[in-house]
Order: structure tokens, then C-alpha cells, then sequence
């Protein structure tokens, strides 16, 4: 599937959590699905309030009914700045068509997870690199990106 062919989606605030936390979904998606897949997530990684320095929580699903192997974003600063916004077009996008292009384009052995770690990592530096501001890497099944005069993290994907 190539992503020029992909509809952007709108991304709407779902809910917060008791703490306030924003939990942002894509437009049609059913809210308290979406609320309760972000507090089995939150409660599985341990992270009470959603974490202190979080500041949103991306649920993307793309449509799709998936509960497993959803790669989440923890947005780590107050607003996701615009040179930013296509990362969560592509974690929308791997959400939704993840299975279908690990089908195809698998490395041997590779698993799942790995393969959209590599996939959406790749991507993340496509758009962080040509950035001066940003950057991005991963480390085992997290992604990150960071401010990069700072290093101050921006936003965090995982599993």
C-alpha cells in the first residue's frame, strides 16, 4: 500500500484520563474501545496517570478492530509540533496495514514487532533527519524522537 494513495485521517481528542491526560483517536474509531485499549496498555507498561511526563497518548488504529500488537505513542511535551504531525500518520498507517506488509516484505526470521520497529523507525528518521530540530532512533521495541539541540524526548512509540 502506498501511502500516497492513504486518505489522511483526522485525529480527535477521545478522553482524558483521571489525571488528564489526553487520549487522541482517528474520527470514527469507538471512543470507549479506544479508552480501554489505552488503559490496558498503560496498565500492562505500568504507567500510573499514564506517566508524569506525558502529555498525550496516540491511539491509531486506522480503522481496523485490532487489539494486539498496536504500536502506541506517548507524547512527551505539551503539543506535537507540526514538522511532527507525519509520524502519526505513519503509526496510523503501520496499525492499519502492518500485517499485510509484513506478509510481504519480512525479513527471514524476522518477527512482527521487529519488522514494524524497523519499518516505521526508517520513516521516523525520514522525516527527523531533513529537520535541523529533531531526531529520531530505537532501541529494542521503543522509538523515539527528541529535540536535537536538547535531547529532550518528543515522542515515544512502542508496543
Amino acid at each position: 500500500m502506498s501511502m500516497k494513495k492513504q486518505q489522511k485521517t483526522t485525529i480527535i481528542l477521545c478522553a482524558l484520563d483521571p489525571v488528564g491526560v489526553p487520549l487522541y483517536i482517528n474520527r470514527g474509531e469507538n471512543e470507549m474501545t479506544a479508552f480501554n485499549l489505552a488503559c490496558e496498555f498503560c496498565g500492562l507498561h505500568s504507567y500510573s496517570g499514564w506517566r508524569e511526563n506525558t502529555h498525550g497518548l496516540y491511539l491509531l488504529r486506522g480503522g481496523r478492530e485490532r487489539k494486539e500488537n498496536l504500536m502506541i505513542g506517548l507524547l512527551e511535551v505539551p503539543l506535537l509540533p507540526k514538522a511532527l504531525e507525519a509520524v502519526t500518520d505513519r503509526l496510523r498507517y503501520y496499525n492499519q496495514y502492518g500485517e499485510e506488509l509484513y506478509t510481504k516484505d519480512k525479513k527471514q526470521f524476522e518477527d512482527y514487532r521487529d519488522f514494524i520497529i524497523r519499518v516505521l523507525s526508517k520513516d521516523c528518521s525520514g522525516i527527523t533527519d531533513p529537520n535541523e530540530s529533531y531526531t529520531s532512533g530505537y532501541g529494542g521495541s521503543h522509538i523515539w524522537i527528541a529535540e536535537r539541540s536538547s535531547g529532550r524526548r518528543v515522542l515515544m512509540m512502542h508496543f
